[in-house]
């Protein structure tokens, strides 16, 4: 018995397709973080299984969702993935079986509508396909991992990712994800940020995007994606930056207008 696993928070634009295309497992579990469109009203029309979990990370969703879920083998698929035909039969394969205890999963990419395949973009392996028996639980608040008993195989067919849907979906992504990336760094104590560290972080990152993981030499695609990976790795040391203040900013601009409003608007 297989169980897919799909987290979900204001998915309606993607989960039809997503559902459509693991509407063949015996379980779909959905683990919604707190949807407020549409995301649950299509989901019920495939299964009955939903859970609402609030204010958790990927990981604690992860696992949560896992312990609702009752095959032996588990499959996690996010919203903007699809589970593609010959995929599908491979898996179905695999846990007849059973070589493995894990399966490794390569991604087709589709980035700002074009699949490419430099860098990090291919194989782009996700361990996804977990026996029950010899599964842990998931690690990390973000970039989560799996860990697992037992050897760890490879699919030969990819799952399609379609991401990076637009600027707006790409930043609407960064400004959420920066505001956990940036609080990790400040609980483990971080260095002060200073003018000099914002530099390095800017000339580092485009070197490591952009000839590092081949993003300059891989077209006008390439070229957007590395520029917009490093504007979001600067967004997230900004944030580190404000954490680090001794007076939070709504703090400061609070205090501007208490003494305007006492000096009947002269500034300074």
């Amino acid at each position: 018995m297989l169980s897919v696993i799909i987290i979900t928070k204001n998915e309606e634009d993607k989960i039809r397709a997503c559902l459509e295309s693991v509407k063949w497992a015996d379980e779909i579990i959905i683990a919604d973080n707190g949807s407020e469109d549409l995301t649950l009203e299509i989901s019920k029309k495939y299964t009955d299984k939903i859970f609402t979990f609030k204010d958790l990370d990927f990981a604690s969703l992860r696992n949560k969702a896992f312990d609702k879920s009752s095959g032996d083998w588990v499959l996690y698929v996010d919203t903007d993935e699809r589970i593609l035909d010959d995929l599908k039969r491979e898996i179905e394969v695999l846990i007849t079986f059973a070589d493995y205890s894990a399966h490794a999963i390569s991604r087709k990419n589709i980035i700002f509508g074009e699949e490419v395949k430099y860098g990090p973009f291919w194989p782009d392996w996700v361990i996804r396909l977990f026996k029950r028996e010899d599964f842990e639980k998931w690690v990390g608040e973000i970039h989560e991992q799996p860990k697992f008993k037992g050897k760890l195989g490879y699919t030969k067919n990819s799952l399609l990712h379609l991401t990076h849907r637009g600027v707006d979906q790409f930043m609407k992504k960064v400004m959420d994800w920066s505001k956990i990336e940036a609080q990790l760094r400040v609980n483990v104590n971080h260095p002060k940020m200073s003018k000099w560290r914002f530099l390095r972080i800017l000339f580092t990152e485009t070197f490591n995007q952009g000839i590092k993981r081949r993003g300059f030499f891989s077209g006008t695609i390439g070229v957007i994606d590395s520029m917009l990976q490093v504007i979001s790795m600067y967004i997230t040391y900004v944030r580190v930056w404000e954490m680090q203040k001794d007076t939070p900013l709504e703090n400061t601009y609070q205090k501007i207008d208490e003494k305007l409003l006492q000096d009947g608007f002269k500034y300074p």
